[in-house]
């Protein structure tokens, strides 16, 4: 939708933009390491705006594929490239150790006012910032309209409204569920502890680890989904599974609380559900409470071994954050934005999403971006603490027992292996 941002490009401008000054005026050419298909159209533009830039573009996997990759070449001093995508959770394990480098010293100082704090905040460390961010999913809840009008159910504004919608659903049909508990799934854990301000982990001077994972705010969250798992309340499925799928398509799972991005997933695989699904804000602790989590994301990081990190950095900040940028990537990416612009632009928030009974879904996607809890960290060695939660926590869900138990194993396994890299490492 190419009137995405339109009227805001006067305004973004006016705001430093872009970096002024910065490029060299000699033509250079940036080798660009990404995951996302069709971007060529992304680069097009960007190069018929920056003559004397060129975007060098080379897949070369995704996740772990692409950072052993970067690794590699970070640890061999050469042979990376300028500019490459990274997850948010990723971002930390590289910046910490020099990898990356800080943008605003480069020309991108723009990129502190560019964009939404909440998503900022996850490419700061340390008072630099090691990336620009290009999309995020803010949390939000999708539900079956016609399960909840079955059951008599009221949207849940709350948690414990959640819970009663979860008795009620199963008292109509002892089929379907409220949701679905994935013992791999760790996004749900730290969606909750995020959007909770848990703060299950720090970590200070960029070698000192603080663990907490056994608070009262982690206990909430873990309590309460242990009790609605004994209760027979959930159904244990595999997220992105087939049969978690045909789960969502029948009905038999009647919520899904994720990203926002989670809309791309449901009208490609589940076109037929047209019209049954609607979304709703994520569920609060609290009534009266605002505070949302997110899940997923990724940003666009600049290497510190990179001989061309102003023109890396240019780039970087158009293809993430000017108008035309953003909306290409929406277009040809489906991607979210993450631009104060586009979160304030009445032509992407408005827009009546057919697939959802024609709600202006992005409404709520923007509430919830405008209210994300501002805070969270991720770990030098989060891939680490991810890999783990299957055998911990996931043993909890899958055995119906104590979450919080898991938790308290899940700590012990991150506290072992962050004392073994030479973490210092303090539990609570």
């Amino acid at each position: 939708m190419t009137r995405i941002l339109k009227g805001l490009a006067a305004s973004v401008a006016a705001a430093a933009f872009f970096v002024t000054g910065a490029i060299a005026q000699e033509p250079v050419e940036i080798t660009f390491w990404t995951w996302l298909p069709n971007i060529q159209t992304s680069i097009d533009k960007f190069e018929a705006s920056h003559p004397n830039i060129k975007v060098k573009v080379e897949n070369v996997g995704v996740g772990t594929d692409q950072y052993t990759k970067i690794q590699n070449a970070v640890d061999a001093g050469s042979g990376g490239p300028d500019v490459a995508h990274m997850t948010y959770d990723a971002i930390p394990n590289f910046a910490l150790t020099g990898a990356l480098a800080d943008v605003t010293q480069f020309g991108g100082a723009a990129v502190k006012d560019l964009f939404l704090p909440g998503v900022l905040g996850l490419v700061e460390i340390n008072g630099g910032v090691y990336g620009v961010p290009q999309d995020f999913g803010p949390g939000v809840m999708y539900y079956r309209k016609d399960v909840f009008d079955a059951a008599g159910v009221e949207v849940p504004r709350t948690w414990a409204e959640y819970a009663a919608a979860a008795e009620a659903i199963k008292a109509k049909n002892p089929d379907h569920y409220i949701t679905y508990l994935d013992p791999s799934l760790v996004d749900a854990a730290y969606m909750g502890l995020w959007q909770l301000a848990a703060g299950p982990w720090s970590i200070a001077d960029g070698t000192n680890v603080t663990l907490d994972l056994q608070s009262e705010k982690a206990r909430q969250w873990a309590d309460y989904w242990t009790d609605l798992n004994a209760k027979g309340l959930t159904i244990e499925s595999v997220q992105g599974s087939d049969e978690w799928f045909k789960q969502l398509g029948a009905g038999q799972i009647a919520t899904w609380v994720v990203g926002a991005w989670g809309l791309q997933a449901l009208t490609g695989v589940l076109p037929d559900n047209k019209d049954l699904w609607r979304v709703a804000p994520q569920p609060v602790w609290n009534e009266g409470d605002v505070g949302t989590s997110q899940f997923g994301g990724s940003g666009t990081v600049v290497l510190a071994q990179s001989q061309k990190k102003e023109a890396a950095v240019e780039f970087a900040l158009w293809l993430n954050g000017s108008p035309e940028g953003v909306a290409t990537l929406k277009d040809d990416q489906g991607l979210l934005p993450t631009t104060n612009a586009a979160w304030e632009d009445p032509g992407f928030i408005d827009e009546e999403i057919e697939y959802l009974g024609g709600q202006k879904a992005r409404q709520i996607f923007a509430e919830s971006a405008r209210n994300s809890v501002v805070g969270w960290t991720w770990l030098p060695f989060q891939p680490y603490v991810s890999s783990v939660y299957r055998d911990t926590v996931g043993q909890a869900i899958s055995g119906k027992t104590s979450v919080f138990e898991g938790f308290k194993a899940w700590q012990d396994r991150i506290a072992q292996y962050a004392g073994e890299q030479g973490f210092t490492v303090t539990t609570k």
